[in-house]
């Protein structure tokens, strides 16, 4: 491990916001399509809901229009303008570690959403920041060299979306608790998760809440599967760590990539939120350990976007771990 502390925080960064934002504006543009549909608004709650799991603390009632608000633009909240912002605040911080193509599709990225604005087509707006995040991470891949750099590109992004889709499935598995077999209303979850036609792929039963709790949090070979994700952070973690590792991180990602592994799918199915509770305090963990051992190995303080993280004074190196 020889990147900069500071680096290794900002490149986690970047990959962490980057999948944030492509996350809200599919959660806000499947949503916004939900709502025209009456028969799926299920009281004042719908939009209060929406709030709830986009990462704001859920009002007793919001209407369509102030959701809409707060998600694009709110700066004190997780909103699509907060998140593109750090996502270029940090790449361009990191920018020696990124290729020129990474850099000027998040720079272009950036100031095509800042002078567009969203007071038109919503829905274009939405699908056009969901392509230019996807382009960005498909460039991340293509583009970099597969070193440390990548690596915690990858990190960021990959714990980033298990934490989304976790969220999704426990939260939903709640709301729609007495619509477990609601095929409507679960083929809507899949599509917050982006996961609709890879479910269909290989289901062909009546899509139902366990089931889909099953797909989403276990399956290996969907990239929108919790247990995907978890093994792709995995693999960062190692390729940071190199031969014979033995870091904390590397040791509790081990212990939550097994935690899927082992899973019973059937009980997973029936009880999702009992499994996202494993997950969160196994997360919790990781997370700390992450921070001692990457970020934060000289204890000063870096803020970026509300996190503490911190850097090491006068470009000194991490010596390995």
């Amino acid at each position: 491990m020889a990147l900069l502390s500071r680096v290794a925080t900002l490149l986690y960064v970047l990959g962490r916001d980057l999948e944030r934002t492509e996350h809200l504006a599919r959660l806000l543009r499947v949503q916004s399509e939900l709502s025209l549909d009456r028969s799926l608004l299920r009281g004042r709650r719908f939009w209060p809901d929406f709030l709830g799991l986009a990462g704001w603390v859920a009002p007793a009632s919001c209407s369509r229009e102030h959701a809409i608000e707060l998600a694009l633009e709110d700066p004190s909240g997780p909103s699509l303008r907060r998140s593109m912002e750090s996502v270029r605040s940090a790449a361009r911080a990191v920018r020696p570690s990124l290729s020129i193509e990474v850099w000027e599709q998040v720079n272009s990225l950036y100031w095509r959403l800042q002078e567009a604005g969203w007071r038109g087509d919503l829905y274009d707006y939405l699908h056009e920041i969901e392509l230019g995040t996807q382009l960005i991470g498909g460039l991340v891949d293509d583009t970099m060299a597969h070193d440390e750099a990548w690596a915690f590109v990858k990190l960021g992004k990959y714990l980033e979306r298990a934490t989304n889709l976790t969220s999704i499935i426990t939260r939903k598995s709640q709301e729609l608790v007495r619509h477990r077999d609601d095929p409507i209303a679960w083929a809507s979850v899949l599509r917050c998760c982006a996961a609709f036609e890879a479910f269909r792929l290989r289901f062909e039963a009546p899509i139902s809440g366990d089931v889909v709790a099953r797909f989403v949090l276990l399956d290996r070979a969907s990239p929108r599967s919790v247990a995907f994700c978890v093994g792709l952070a995995l693999a960062a973690v190692r390729h940071v760590e190199g031969p014979g590792g033995q870091s904390a991180p590397l040791r509790l990602i081990g212990q939550l990539s097994a935690m899927f592994e082992y899973a019973d799918p059937w009980t997973v199915g029936a009880a999702p939120r009992d499994f996202g509770v494993q997950f969160d305090r196994a997360l919790l963990g990781l997370h700390g350990a992450l921070r001692e051992v990457y970020f934060q190995p000289n204890r000063l303080a870096l803020n970026v976007q509300g996190e503490e993280l911190s850097r090491q004074p006068q470009q000194q190196q991490q010596v390995g771990r």
